[in-house]
This record gives structure tokens, C-alpha cells and sequence, in this order.
């Protein structure tokens, strides 16, 4: 046990996590960030940097920007600007970036995951590059074809300390920044690009960067692979300070390049755009526009619905899972937090899907908690129709209906089933005459069987008790 304490205290690892902002036109152009596929159909001169065309900033992706950083708890520059970031690559037809450098939106926040604070050390405006194709894969291709479409997308970059000891601890912040941003509405989930750089050092070695890591599990595995290389690499040569690149099918990072350093760049003031001043009236827009983040939402559905606090952190991990919650609480909050943080998050988990790959919705989780409350339908025909709406995207009460699976007491016979199952379980009867909890589920199970679940447990239960 203390030895892997001290393994996993020899990892420092920092993320530096590029967000697309979901704004309608680009960082300095009118250029939309959405629309055809057709390569290099939404550019402009400022996209391709032709000769004298001049970028102009975009407020919302400002606005943006400002609001990431209050969310984690960044102290705001009330006065920043842009530089350029000069480097020779075909993504970037005017070979430079326009970046922030010297002075970021934010700065010396933090973002607390299972207890622990890790410090965020800036968060800063970008332009995000050309998107560069390659036919084959980036290690085989024999050539690069660049669409300038993505070139102009506005990103926030959020830099991290090296705070994070493990790479499970990398995908967990991961997960936590994820869930504040679909919160705060400024990134389109499953449509934004969500990426990052994974900066890992083993043993107080070199700091090796691995470039471009898109998805939460790719993270996490080019941060496992990457550490047992230095671990290897460290007790022979030494670990090389380098960039690399992460190939997902195998698991395996590769060399890319000799790290650059900042100096490098030759970052300069952008001479084409102003300073921006940040004044009180505007940072108190953005806070008054500011929702409730999932630890506040947590606390407060734990307090307004009755939840224990483990439930509540679950319900508020997604805005979405949180908004269905509230909306079938209101009609019960027991049975909601048993179908929603229970019996919803395993189907999901089960088939190994998140919630956006379905078509959930708080109107069809709503109307099956009603109908659950109003004794329509029993546990084992709720959870069938709960799994076939998360596959299939049947509502509930549709699908109960067209199977009639919904308890009609009109049309079955529930005590002469029960008074046949006793008949034929008399054993079992008696048993449970004499206190027996077991027996008492197993004649409930029976009746249930009979009835092909269309009754509820609670009155085939009373009906059971009064024959004692």
C-alpha cells in the first residue's frame, strides 16, 4: 500500500485543455463555425491570411471566456490583449496563431475534484488552426491535405498546475470540466471539440507533452502508457524533453518532435487589435448570467427533494440527468431518484452509453414516475419499459400500453390469483405466516409470474396479509 502511494507520488501531471466555444461566426472573422462539410467553403481572407485583411475580435467568445474563468474561480485581468504565436506549419496559412501570452482572461483559479484542488493556472482566448487530413494516418500518409474551415474557430484554453498525481486523476478533472461547461451553455456537447495537451514527468525528469488527445479515455490512456515509459526510459537513458503524439488504436504515444520552448514562438503583441478593458458593469453581466454549477445544484436538490448527498452528486454529474431528475421529483422524489440515479444510470451503464447517445427526455422519465406513483404499472415492467426507451427511444408508457403491461384492476382477477398461488404453495404460505420475508417474496414473485407483471407488489403484498 505505501508503495503505491510513492509510485503515484513520483507522477506530476498538467493538462492544457483546448474547448471550442459554441459562437455562431469565428475568433476574428464573420465566418460561421457551422455548416457544410464541403473543405474550405467557410473561409474568408482573414481565415486563408491573405494580405491586408485585418482580424476583428468576437464579443461572445469574450463573453465566453470570461465566464469559464469565474466558473473556476480564476481572478479576472480587467485589462488583457493578443499576441502572436509564430510558428512555420500549413495549419496556419499566415504562420502565426493569435493567442493570449503575456496577459490571459483569467488567471490563479481552481477546480475541486473528490476533495482536492486542482490549480488552474490561466485561462486564455485562441484561434484553433486548419484542420490537416491525412489519408493514411499521420504516421503513414505520404502527404497532408489542409481544410481551412476550423481555421478561425474560437478556443479557451484552460492550463492547469501539475496537480494531478495519477491518470485516473486526469480523466476524473476531465469529467468535472466537462460537466461545468455543458452547465454553463457555452459548448455544444457531442457537436464542440473538446481536446487536450497531457504534460506528464516522472521522478522529477524531463516534462514530456503529448499532443492533441481527443476523448476522455484516450487521455487517460496515452497518460498510462506515457507513464510507464518514463518509468522504463528513466532508469536507463533518461527521459528526453519532446512532444508526442498519441495513436488511439494501439495505445501507444510516438516522438513527434524536440520540444520548443516558449522563446521559440517570438510571441509579440497582435499591433492589429486593441486592448480589451474589462470594466465592473461588464464583469457584472456575466456573473448575473452565471447558473448554478453542480456542486450548488447538489446541495440544493439534496435540501429541496429529501436526497442523501451521495444521490444528489450523482443526479448533478449532468446538467441533463439533473433536469429530468427535477422534473419527475416534482411528481415524486423517491420513486424519481430510484428510476433516475438508479435504474437509468445502470441501463446506461450496462450498455455502455451516456445519456446524449439516447433520446431520454424529463417528459418520458416524468411519465413513467407517474405512472409508477399512480400503482399503473409494476418494478419488473417500469424497468423493461425503461431499458427499451434507452435502446430504442420508445416511450415508456407507449411501449407498456401497445404490450399491455399496465395494471387494470378491472380486467384481472388479483385475488384469485393470489388465493390460487397460495393454494398451490402451501408450504410456502405457512412459512410466511410465521414471519418468513423470503417466502413472502417468492409468493409475491409467483403471483407476479401469473400476472405477467401486471400488478403492483404493494396489493398483491396486502392481499397476501389478509389471507394470514
Amino acid at each position: 500500500m505505501n508503495q503505491k502511494i510513492e509510485q503515484k507520488s513520483k507522477v506530476r501531471i498538467g493538462l492544457e485543455c483546448h474547448v471550442q466555444l459554441a459562437t455562431k461566426s469565428k475568433l476574428f472573422c464573420a465566418c460561421p463555425t457551422k455548416g457544410e462539410d464541403i473543405p474550405n467553403s467557410r473561409t474568408c481572407p482573414t481565415c486563408l491570411g491573405l494580405p491586408g485583411s485585418k482580424p476583428v475580435l468576437n464579443k461572445t467568445a469574450v463573453d465566453f471566456a470570461l465566464t469559464v474563468a469565474l466558473a473556476l474561480n480564476c481572478k479576472l485581468n480587467r485589462e488583457f490583449f493578443f499576441s502572436r504565436k509564430t510558428y512555420f506549419y500549413p495549419d496556419l496559412a499566415k504562420n502565426y496563431q493569435i493567442t493570449q501570452y503575456e496577459v490571459p482572461v483569467g488567471e490563479k483559479g481552481f477546480l475541486e475534484i473528490a476533495g482536492k484542488k486542482i490549480g488552474i493556472t490561466r485561462v486564455h482566448l485562441e484561434e484553433d488552426p486548419a484542420s490537416l487530413v491525412h489519408e493514411d494516418g499521420a504516421k503513414s500518409s505520404n502527404y497532408s491535405l489542409v481544410d481551412y474551415n476550423r481555421s478561425g474557430i474560437p478556443l479557451v484554453e484552460i492550463v492547469t498546475e501539475p496537480d494531478m498525481s495519477s491518470p485516473k486523476e486526469a480523466r476524473e478533472f476531465m469529467d468535472s470540466l466537462l460537466n461545468i461547461l455543458n452547465y454553463l451553455g457555452i459548448y455544444e456537447h457531442g457537436v464542440s471539440v473538446l481536446k487536450a495537451d497531457c504534460n506528464l514527468s516522472y521522478a522529477g525528469g524531463n516534462r514530456v507533452e503529448v499532443k492533441n488527445v481527443t476523448g476522455f479515455r484516450a487521455i487517460e490512456q496515452a497518460l498510462l502508457f506515457e507513464e510507464q515509459r518514463q518509468k522504463a526510459q528513466a532508469s536507463k537513458a533518461g527521459v528526453l524533453r519532446e512532444t508526442r503524439g498519441f495513436d488511439a488504436q494501439t495505445g501507444v504515444t510516438y516522438s513527434m518532435r524536440k520540444k520548443e520552448t516558449e522563446n521559440d514562438y517570438g510571441f509579440i503583441a497582435d499591433a492589429d487589435l486593441p486592448v480589451v478593458k474589462v470594466d465592473d458593469l461588464w464583469v457584472k453581466k456575466i456573473k448575473s448570467k452565471l447558473p448554478e454549477l453542480p456542486e450548488q445544484k447538489a446541495l440544493r436538490i439534496a435540501k429541496e427533494f429529501g436526497l442523501t448527498e451521495y444521490d444528489a452528486k450523482v443526479i448533478a454529474q449532468s446538467k441533463r440527468l439533473s433536469d429530468i431528475f427535477e422534473a419527475a421529483g416534482k411528481i415524486d422524489s423517491k420513486i424519481a431518484v430510484r428510476i433516475v440515479s438508479r435504474e437509468l444510470l445502470g441501463v446506461l451503464n450496462y450498455n455502455k452509453l451516456s445519456l446524449e447517445d439516447t433520446k431520454v427526455d424529463a417528459n418520458g422519465i416524468s411519465g413513467l414516475v407517474m405512472l409508477l406513483k399512480g400503482g399503473k404499472v409494476g418494478d419488473k415492467n417500469a424497468k423493461e419499459s425503461l431499458i427499451k426507451y434507452v435502446l430504442e427511444g420508445i416511450l415508456p408508457e407507449k411501449f407498456l400500453e401497445e404490450n399491455k403491461l399496465l395494471i387494470d384492476s378491472s380486467e384481472i382477477d388479483v385475488k384469485g390469483v393470489v388465493a390460487q398461488v397460495v393454494s398451490e404453495n402451501a408450504q410456502a404460505f405457512s412459512e410466511f405466516r410465521s414471519g418468513n420475508q423470503k417466502s413472502l417474496n417468492f409468493l409475491i414473485g409467483q403471483c407476479m409470474r401469473r400476472l405477467k407483471g401486471r400488478a403492483d407488489a404493494r396489493q398483491l403484498q396486502k392481499e397476501l396479509e389478509a389471507m394470514k
